[in-house]
């Protein structure tokens, strides 16, 4: 019987639920032109002795032309009686999925389960009945994440004489064991019976289209990948011998040409999950692939002009020389994919792909993460690079077939620390890559040379400047577009997007006694201000010490002191300012204000809990500059839960709550001295609904998510 039963539209695949039906188990068959198969294995999985209701059955179509979905259903709903109970009815969903590819369709499924195991089995298989009901027994008294069952072989022809048991993996046997047991790391499942809790896995993220067959290219590493990402994420995986499926071998596998065919596309498969799992160096160097590909034709060479004329003239076994034949298929494998990857990335017929250009400083490895996150209909591969753009990343991933496959990201571009021969290469290679068809996106999100105006970082902001107006697309955090951007041209390809969070990915400050007490400060402080002064120019920094000195003569006016202020406030100067090291002026009004503190080194991850647990609030001295202002080193303060005391500005409006930030006019240096003051009376306690949205983990998801999405319709455009 059938309760579920759909033909979508091409293209989309619908989440199908009901409010009371929720199985154990989501079993998912994906075919592809092989609808007599498919009824067989659909009529031994109605013969299951687990009842209905803890099971569904998701058929997906991957663009059959044989009328799949019609003949699968007339034959779930044959015999339907409505007078069944509910534990009696077989619960059947057919989708459709148009591109072609295993990965697709079996994504495709993911997002229509609704069971809390997802199992996967080929349209070839026959299935034991007591099939999952020992795949449920086998969860229920183990701790595992995944489980896979043995797969014997069902002979629908003779067996060759020359076919070796050794040769009998290829055509899909696997029994590593006669007992139940954890899967060891360099063992994977068998592809046509193997199951997964679902949070699994789609916590570790869809199955790859670069490695999963596909009509035109039977590719087969998808499993491999699949088992080493679950043992990279430290889960449990399973093999138990009860859970049984048939695999049917018919005639046309039985020839010698498809096991040399099979160890052919192995050697493919091997060098795209190669390429999936290599390092950015790695894959921005061409000499990595020419070393392989130098190593793989010398093995070449040495089988088809030494080993295999030796072999012949010997007169060994039949199996012998197949298997010869078959090593010199996978090494020709091994030749001709890393040729392909030479001429043309795979992301070409599979993903997008994202070339992150970072500066030197910056920590990449939360934008990395984000974008590493599972979209199930699309993934895509992100590949960071530092200040630079390799030709032959651009070469690889240049416009295939009419189509934009790739986008070149450059994000703070204004922190890039190159020279005037760089620039101009940099300016020749964003030539370059726009003349092969990739989209240039640009994230620009100010920063400490905006402020600075000495003629000597002029060319940092002209190169900025120049790079935003050859973008195709330009990111920022900031509403007030068009007080920052003057052009008409920038402010209608700028788009806003949030600042993400960063509470939980540093280490959490120290307590403030202990933090007080390893910087030298005097105990019995009520109040401390902090001030990266490495991302500030010397007349900031000056600017605020000015400020402060305002506020420490309100300290000596007794009438005005507050009840809550007991011992005068510090000032806390991390790093030097970025135009002038050493700054005498600096130095000297530290020598004579014993409240002034300096650390003339910059704020690196291991040191930031010691300066954030000594201070109560962190200042942002900014004049009265459209562009000035970082909105991260806001967010920064507002994760640790200290107040921000930042300039009243473009890039600051509209973005932080106001019960944590205090605003002041940096056209007065009054104001700033009066927020200072302000700021001694203020307690900021991170909300549920702060802590959700600097939650580090969520926020930069969010981001991720929102940067997905403006891939891809840049990428469509």
């Amino acid at each position: 019987m059938v309760t579920r039963s759909q033909h979508p539209t091409p293209g989309s695949c619908p989440q199908i639920t009901t409010s009371s039906f929720r199985p154990r188990f989501s079993v998912v068959i994906c075919t592809y032109n092989r609808c007599r198969l498919l009824l067989s294995t659909l009529a031994s999985l109605r013969r299951q002795t687990l009842d209905y209701d803890q099971f569904e059955v998701i058929v997906v179509d991957n663009g059959s032309s044989d009328g799949t979905l019609h003949t699968v259903q007339r034959y779930v709903n044959a015999g339907a009686n409505l007078y069944l109970t509910p534990e009696d009815i077989w619960h059947v969903s057919c989708l459709y999925e148009p591109h072609n590819g295993l990965a697709y369709a079996r994504n495709c499924a993911l997002r229509a389960a609704i069971g809390e195991i997802v199992v996967f089995i080929d349209d070839d298989v026959l299935v034991d009945p007591y099939y999952l009901e020992k795949l449920l027994a086998t969860y229920q008294t183990s701790a595992a994440d995944a489980v896979g069952g043995r797969v014997q072989l069902g002979w629908e022809a003779p067996r060759p004489y020359w076919l070796t048991d050794d040769l009998l993996p290829m055509l899909g046997y696997f029994s590593p064991s006669d007992t139940a047991m954890l899967l060891p790391a360099d063992l994977s499942l068998s592809s046509c019976n193997f199951s997964v809790k679902i949070a699994v896995l789609r916590s570790i993220g869809p199955f790859s289209p670069l490695l999963s067959k596909q009509s035109s290219a039977p590719i087969n590493m998808e499993i491999e990948n699949f088992c080493d990402r679950l043992h990279r994420a430290s889960y449990k995986l399973w093999y138990t011998p009860d859970a049984l499926v048939t695999h049917r071998i018919f005639a046309p596998r039985l020839q010698r040409a498809y096991f040399t065919g099979r160890a052919y596309w192995q050697g493919r498969s091997e060098v795209l999950a190669d390429y999936s799992n290599t390092s950015d160096s790695k894959i921005l160097s061409p000499g990595h692939t020419l070393r392989t590909l130098y190593r793989d034709l010398q093995q070449l060479a040495l089988l088809a002009l030494l080993q295999r004329p030796l072999l012949a003239l010997a007169s060994p076994s039949s199996s012998k020389q197949l298997q010869a034949a078959m090593a010199q298929a996978h090494i020709w494998g091994h030749v001709s994919q890393i040729t392909c990857l030479l001429e043309h990335a795979p992301a070409s017929a599979a993903m997008p792909s994202i070339l992150l250009v970072c500066p030197t400083q910056y920590d990449h490895s939360l934008l990395k993460q984000a974008l590493s996150q599972h979209d199930f209909h699309s993934p895509i591969r992100a590949t960071i690079s530092i200040e630079e753009i390799p030709l032959g990343w651009l070469w690889r991933h240049r416009a295939h077939q009419g189509r934009t496959i790739a986008i070149v990201h450059l994000y703070q571009p204004g922190a890039f620390q190159l020279n005037q021969w760089r620039q101009q290469r940099f300016y020749a290679r964003l030539w370059l890559a726009q003349l092969l068809g990739i989209r240039i996106l640009t994230t620009e999100a100010g920063g400490w040379w905006q402020n600075v105006r000495s003629l000597r970082f002029l060319t940092r902001r002209l190169f900025e400047r120049r790079l935003l107006a050859c973008s195709d697309l330009i990111l920022t955090h900031t509403h007030e577009i068009r007080q920052i951007y003057h052009d008409t041209k920038i402010q209608m390809r700028t788009r806003y997007v949030r600042h993400p969070g960063f509470r939980g990915h540093y280490p959490p400050p120290l307590p403030t006694l202990q933090a007080r007490a390893l910087l030298g400060l005097p105990q019995d402080t009520r109040f401390v201000y902090l001030c990266l002064a490495h991302m500030h120019s010397e007349r900031e920094i000056m600017y605020l010490v000015d400020a402060f000195f305002e506020v420490q003569d309100s300290w000596l006016q007794i009438d005005q002191l507050p009840h809550f202020a007991l011992y005068p406030p510090q000032l806390l100067l991390v790093g030097e300012p970025r135009e002038k090291k050493y700054s005498h002026r600096l130095l000297k009004q530290a020598a004579i204000n014993s409240a002034i503190h300096l650390f003339m080194e910059e704020t690196t991850e291991d040191k930031l809990p010691l300066y954030i647990g000594a201070a109560d609030a962190l200042v942002q001295p900014h004049f009265a500059l459209p562009q000035a202002g970082v909105l991260e080193i806001a967010v920064l303060a507002l994760s640790y839960e200290r107040v921000a005391i930042i300039p009243d500005l473009p890039r600051f409006q509209g973005q932080l709550p106001p019960h944590a930030s205090i605003f002041y006019d940096p056209a007065q240096r009054s104001s700033l001295a009066q927020a200072l003051y302000s700021a001694q009376a203020r307690k900021y306690v991170l909300t549920p609904k702060g802590l959700a949205s600097l939650d580090a983990e969520r926020s930069w998801q969010r981001y991720g998510q929102a940067l997905i999405t403006i891939y891809k319709q840049l990428l469509s455009s």
